[in-house]
């Protein structure tokens, strides 16, 4: 059985690698860094969560500790045995009652704003295959794009645009995350998932497939690429150019 010195240890140890890894100053895949308006809906949802959240927990892990220390057979006559208190009982599953309904609320309103569609200005599809992404520009005129433009690797959108990803997948199950811009979304085979994105200005913005996918799953990355209205407009120019060898 492992000694108490040996515990304490383990669990201090296992503490600071936690304190170590929150630590990280380039951290291209943190969903605490919103930069689009989509991101920063998240992530006014799970801040006040995670602090509520926390908040309950060290209150429920100080109490338990304050039982196990108070309570603690010291071998004693055991003491005569009572129903409980009704009152606290009700109180007790009240409170977390409510609190869960609250949040679902808020939920449920960040979920049906984040589906949105009916204010897209730009479509791209998207297909995932192992162990790549392929992008599709469609016929927008809007944009300067007269004929379809497919590349892969980089998804480049214009900054400050409401651009929706329609996506699907060519082989198994793949799941579309860029933690800056938006949640994730899976693309299935046979089936279209949306995903909009928004940058709030021109960057690269780090992702990754979050659903395994194979043996090469982790190097299945992905980068979007935000450029200014005027860039996208010469990229767009640029891929539609007649090659020249």
């Amino acid at each position: 059985m492992m000694s108490g010195r040996v515990l304490s240890r383990t669990a201090a140890a296992t503490a600071g690698l936690f304190v170590l890894g929150s630590c990280a100053t380039n951290a291209p895949q943190d969903t605490w860094q919103p930069k689009g308006p989509n991101a920063k809906m998240i992530d006014d949802l799970q801040q006040p969560i995670f602090a509520v959240a926390g908040i309950i927990g060290i209150i429920v892990f100080v109490a338990i500790v304050y039982v196990i220390w108070r309570y603690k057979d010291r071998g004693q006559p055991i003491p005569e045995q009572t129903h409980g208190k009704p009152a606290l009982e009700i109180t007790l599953t009240v409170i977390p009652a409510l609190i869960l309904a609250v949040v679902g609320v808020f939920t449920v309103r960040a979920i049906f704003d984040l589906a949105r569609t009916d204010d897209t200005e730009l479509v791209i599809n998207v297909t995932g295959q192992q162990w790549w992404w392929e992008y599709d520009y469609p016929v927008q005129n809007e944009w300067g794009i007269t004929q379809p433009i497919i590349t892969s690797g980089q998804l480049v959108m214009p900054a400050g645009t409401k651009v929706l990803l329609r996506e699907t997948s060519r082989d198994v199950i793949h799941s579309y995350w860029i933690p800056a811009l938006n949640g994730k979304r899976d693309a299935v085979p046979g089936r279209i998932h949306t995903l909009r994105l928004e940058a709030d200005e021109p960057g690269i913005y780090a992702g990754q497939c979050t659903e395994f996918c194979g043996l090469s799953h982790a190097n299945m990355r992905m980068e979007a690429v935000a450029l200014s209205k005027d860039d996208f407009a010469k990229w767009v120019a640029n891929q539609q150019a007649a090659y020249k060898s």
